[in-house]
């Protein structure tokens, strides 16, 4: 697992829209040649995190949307059948 950190380093963008992380980040974060990232934008930061950090941050996120327990779960997948079922749109 990666330390926490703080490193701030200058980077070019190249013509293709690439860019090289700098060895000293790639260490620090632990990650090497081949490894996937997801990269997303937040209040104009792009932010890259590994698609395991990301499942686990967001894990549970939408927990309770559609009902507190399987019952009540089940019975709003029903409703959206019968919607679908029904040409409700």
């Amino acid at each position: 697992m990666a330390r926490s950190m703080t490193k701030t380093k200058t980077v070019r963008l190249g013509r293709k829209g690439q860019l090289v992380l700098p060895k000293e980040v790639r260490d620090a974060l632990e990650i090497k040649e081949g490894d996937r990232l997801l990269v997303s934008v937040e209040a104009n930061r792009v932010i890259l995190a590994s698609p395991e950090e990301y499942a686990q941050q967001t894990k549970g996120l939408l927990q309770g949307t559609w009902g507190e327990t399987a019952e009540e779960v089940a019975g709003y997948l029903r409703g959206e059948r019968d919607g679908w079922e029904n040409g409700a749109a």
